[in-house]
């Protein structure tokens, strides 16, 4: 499963990636913040999905033999891992709650005229194997030629179903014609498409990194032709993972980001693993798998946020002794004796 809990123990600076996001709520200024690790992976290649496993980051990424399997040190050392048989483009894989692990991806065979979003039967619990792939709705058979589309996110809901993200383009009249739908199944394999769309406006690359009722949080990428064209992250929330906030972006140009993926490593601190490329570059582009933080900071004054729920309301009054002055904080602040509130 996508949405895990860590058993990492990781202490925060926020030296922000592109500048703060303040997503206006009725009593609080929420801030997320991107913090770039300062490891080298050396790991090329887009698309990345990554799963805490023992001591490690297992990540699933594709290089030019095919998508291959590494696990890497919270140092940020790599080693490879084995992988039997071939695993498909976009790939993600989650565990069942019947405990069976499963595995999403774009099929495209060499001499096929079309692509289609899959799924196979893990068959090992690592997940480096996988069985016979079977479609997982008619509509996510599309030609080889279509652009902008794909890239599966899959996620257990709360009441046990399993939905699947995925990014469409039905009309091509702009740069920035993506849009993201949602495929919803009881069983993992067939999927059935929920109306409407959960994103429009050109988000790519939707990552789940937690789903609980009421509480459902997102990270994306803009797509290569939207605004400046430099591919930036991105943050929402939901309470049902059918409507989605406002994405707020997290991250600015100097770099292209895209392709997040990620888990949860304690209440709304968040690792998460991306591609990177150079701003501006065209035509072939190598791609690097880049870490960091994704965590949510509290103004000084306002209500704290745990789960997109609001907490005690914290206030700051200023005290005043003669020519001492204090700041005193909390839900019902008081001078200390001697001083008056100024």
């Amino acid at each position: 499963m996508r949405i895990k809990k860590s058993f990492l123990a990781i202490a925060l600076g926020f030296s922000l990636v592109g500048g703060v996001t303040q997503v206006p709520t009725a009593s609080a200024v929420v801030e997320w913040g991107l913090t770039e690790d300062a490891v080298s992976l050396d790991l090329t290649g887009a698309s990345p999905h990554v799963e805490r496993t023992g001591n490690a980051d297992r990540l699933w990424h594709p290089s030019l033999a095919g998508v291959i399997v590494s696990d890497c040190t919270d140092a940020g050392a790599c080693a490879s891992v084995p992988v039997t048989g071939r695993l498909g483009n976009d790939f993600t894989a989650i565990t069942l709650p019947n405990g069976n692990r499963r595995a999403y991806f774009v099929d495209e065979s060499p001499n096929a005229a079309t692509k289609s979003v899959s799924s196979s039967a893990c068959l090992t619990a690592a997940c480096t194997a996988v069985g016979t792939s079977t479609v997982a709705a008619a509509e996510l058979v599309v030609s080889r030629n279509v652009k902008a589309w794909g890239v599966p996110d899959a996620v257990v809901t709360p009441d046990g179903k399993v939905r699947l993200y995925v990014v469409e383009s039905p009309t091509l009249s702009s740069n920035c014609p993506e849009k993201v739908a949602s495929y919803i199944s009881s069983d993992g394999i067939s999927f059935t498409k929920e109306a409407g769309w959960r994103l429009e406006g050109g988000y790519v690359d939707t990552e789940v990194l937690r789903a609980k009722d009421g509480d459902w949080v997102m990270v994306m990428a803009d797509g290569p032709g939207c605004g400046d064209g430099v591919q930036k992250l991105y943050m929402s929330t939901s309470n049902d993972g059918l409507t989605w906030a406002k994405p707020q972006k997290i991250s600015g140009s100097d770099l292209r980001r895209l392709d997040p993926t990620g888990y949860e490593v304690s209440t709304n601190v968040f690792r998460v693993y991306y591609a990177t490329a150079v701003a501006g570059a065209l035509g072939d582009v190598t791609y690097t798998i880049k870490r960091g933080m994704i965590a949510i900071k509290q103004s000084s004054a306002e209500v704290a946020i745990t789960g997109g729920k609001k907490a005690t309301t914290k206030t700051t009054i200023t005290c005043v002794k003669g020519k001492t002055t204090k700041k005193v904080t909390g839900a019902n602040p008081k001078c200390p004796s001697g001083y008056k509130k100024k």
